[in-house]
């Protein structure tokens, strides 16, 4: 059975809050006030009650009596349930057994947080409104926060959110999470986001958060493409396994289109039409941002494929599984470097083989790269994978001008 404790923090000779305690199976010790009070002096620590006989003594261990069995009952019934107990629930059930009404305050982070999103999820619904794909980010941002509020044992308020919070938050972030510098930019980015749409229907949001300039990280990002030689190497290999036969023909697919894999894999036969050159147009409406494109197929050796053995649907998780053989497979051996998950689930820069780091988002970043340096004019590759600005282009695919290439370019209008 689940052993409940109390306890008081501080001796000194006032009233302090009386503190509930208990590990669930399985997890770290919770922790939370309960909401009564007791001089110091008058608590035994052995006991875990308080010393007093009188009337308001008394009744201040028949409450923790009460609590404790409560506690109990409430564990037991929603972990056969399967509810997370965490502190988060501690916190409702508590309240539930003083009858208390639960804090709603918007001032709370959290509370917005999770009132913003039911209401991106409603105007979803209707219609309008963020794609699902951004609404995801802003719940998995939601669980961010809540590990946040469990490390420093407090709630987030916009109205303390100042210049030292947001310097905390960027260490804990990087430090403790762990995460790449540039995506705690972004988490960075993401809760002044959240500030400004508090701001906008009048909570009280400290303005330092406007002030507030994420660091800028000069990080090394580890960029791995299979060139046009590779691509003739995956052309030649002839896998035997149909699991293979099939992930390459998608393979040689998204190498030709240069799209995310979240469009690449719902391609059909329907998406496809056959011009009077006997080319392969694939009609796609790109699921982030709605685009509508078609992408031309001149490989003979990929049309093909498309007209008489259309690869069958596949994961996205398998997928990527088989790309890492079919290209060790194929001979894209190389030692070079890049970032692979270790057992925490971060990035770690490794050294190895290329076949080791390339994955399905390599195959659109391999497609702008192939086609940048045949010298397709950079707009029209970015109007079929989808880049809005020609320095994230660039950028994605690690391109730097230099001074006479950027003289070079300007030469040719002149």
């Amino acid at each position: 059975m689940t052993k409940i404790g109390f306890r008081i923090k501080s001796d000194t000779n006032k009233p302090v809050s009386i503190y509930v305690n208990f590990r669930p199976p399985y997890s770290s010790m919770l922790e939370a006030r309960t909401g009564l009070s007791v001089i110091p002096s008058d608590w035994s620590k052995q006991k875990q009650r308080s010393k007093g006989r009188d009337p308001f003594h008394n009744q201040i261990n028949n409450t923790l009596n009460n609590l404790s069995t409560f506690l109990v009952s409430q564990i037991n019934l929603d972990s056969s349930s399967g509810i997370l107990i965490d502190k988060r629930w501690l916190l409702k059930t508590i309240n539930k057994f003083f009858n208390r009404v639960e804090e709603k305050d918007l001032v709370y982070v959290l509370n917005f947080l999770d009132m913003f999103i039911n209401k991106l999820i409603k105007d979803h619904e209707s219609g309008v409104g963020l794609e699902l794909s951004t609404i995801k980010g802003y719940k998995s941002f939601l669980k961010i926060l809540i590990d946040y509020e469990k490390a420093i044992d407090s709630p987030i308020r916009f109205d303390l959110m100042d210049k030292n919070f947001f310097n905390d938050f960027y260490d804990w972030l990087l430090n403790e999470k762990q995460y790449k510098a540039t995506n705690v930019n972004r988490h960075i980015t993401k809760m002044k986001t959240i500030c400004n749409e508090a701001a906008s229907v009048e909570v009280k949001v400290n303005p330092a958060y406007s002030l507030y300039k994420p660091k800028k990280i000069n990080e090394i990002e580890y960029i791995n493409t299979i060139s046009e030689e590779e691509y003739e190497l995956i052309k030649s290999y002839i896998p035997t396994k149909s699991s293979l036969i099939n992930a390459r023909k998608w393979l040689l697919i998204g190498l030709c289109i240069g799209q995310r894999v979240s469009d690449l894999l719902k391609i059909t036969k329907s998406s496809l039409r056959m011009t009077k050159e006997e080319f392969i147009y694939v009609d796609i409406t790109q699921q982030k941002g709605k685009r509508s494109i078609t992408v031309p197929i001149k490989d003979d050796y990929v049309i093909n494929i498309i007209q008489n053995n259309f690869p069958h649907k596949i994961s996205d998780q398998k997928f990527n599984d088989f790309i890492k053989i079919i290209c060790c497979e194929s001979g894209i051996v190389q030692e070079t470097t890049g970032e692979l998950k270790n057992k925490n689930n971060r990035l770690e820069v490794k050294k190895g083989p290329k076949w080791m780091f390339i994955s399905s988002h390599d195959l659109r970043r391999s497609f702008a790269t192939n086609h940048f340096y045949k010298g397709v004019p950079v707009p029209i590759i970015m109007n079929i994978t989808g880049h809005k600005r020609e320095s994230t282009f660039f950028k994605y695919i690690g391109h730097k001008f230099t001074k006479d290439e950027q003289a070079e370019t300007f030469l040719k209008y002149l």
